[in-house]
């Protein structure tokens, strides 16, 4: 890996993180100080200390939203600087998580001017990926949200064809109830999918929707997914590759605030941490 491509994203996390501690330091400062004054102030005084609480409290969130969405960021550089380097040493293939359009634009610029892997960005359902200045807010008809890299050797013979059929798989699941069913990020992180392995979820109907997920959890999405969504005969099949996958409403991918500290818990009890 070369060094130096890694000093630059390294430096840039350091100072977001130096500017949350100075953050978190003055915004105790001010509370000490404002808890130190007279207990006899008065009730409006109580009330713009009140709001002060409040303001300090979402700049700290919205700071250390950052912090971990930096540090993931490059930690996720890092980690397909190294995929790559193992395609090429290896002739092999290697593959990232899904992952929204800011980071997947990053990635595509980074490899743009590799020669020694071939580098294709897999959204699925036969779509194209969003405009290399577009982070997902402006999705036009025939694209997809997220996607996934496939890293090869550049001389491995690869094409994008063949990297969307064997590491993408467009699921359709028809009766669904969508309005009284859980949100499908949630339905699947309850089987255990994990969402990194799930690409879109395009809602087409009020019973209809497609989901791109990794060919290693298909068979568990086919098995399972349909116990955790409302429906009379629910429908769940794979779609050829020869399909386009229709428009729709993409879901957000977010688990519920119940099932997200569920989860995070579980995984403290295992004795692991994620950032972001």
């Amino acid at each position: 890996m070369n060094i130096t491509k890694m000093i630059s994203p390294l430096i840039a996390t350091l100072v977001v993180l130096l500017t949350t501690t100075v953050s978190v330091l003055a915004f105790q400062q001010t509370i000490i100080s404002r808890l130190n004054r007279p207990k006899c102030i008065s009730s409006f005084n109580e009330e713009q200390l009140e709001l002060e609480v409040k303001v300090l409290s979402r700049c700290i969130l919205s700071i250390t939203t950052a912090t971990s969405t930096s540090l993931c960021s490059t930690i996720m550089m890092e980690d397909i600087e190294s995929k790559a380097s193992i395609a090429a040493d290896t002739w092999g293939v290697e593959t990232t998580p899904f992952m929204e359009p800011a980071l997947a634009n990053k990635i595509e610029s980074q490899f743009a001017d590799r020669g020694d892997v071939t580098v294709f960005r897999v959204v699925g359902g036969r779509r194209l990926s969003p405009s290399a200045d577009d982070n997902g807010d402006n999705i036009l008809p025939g694209e997809g949200r997220r996607s996934r890299f496939v890293i090869t050797h550049s001389e491995l013979g690869l094409d994008s064809g063949t990297a969307e059929s064997e590491y993408s798989t467009v699921i359709r699941a028809e009766n669904v109830n969508i309005a009284s069913s859980n949100s499908f990020p949630n339905a699947l992180a309850s089987i255990g999918i994990d969402l990194d392995n799930v690409g879109d979820i395009v809602v087409v109907d009020s019973s209809t929707a497609y989901l791109v997920v990794d060919p290693n959890v298909e068979k568990q999405c086919l098995r399972l997914l349909s116990k955790e969504l409302v429906g009379v005969g629910i429908n769940l099949e794979v779609c050829e590759d020869i399909e386009f996958m229709p428009d729709g409403v993409i879901q957000e991918m977010k688990l519920s605030r119940i099932l997200e500290r569920q989860m995070e818990r579980k995984k403290l009890e295992q004795g692991f941490v994620q950032f972001g």
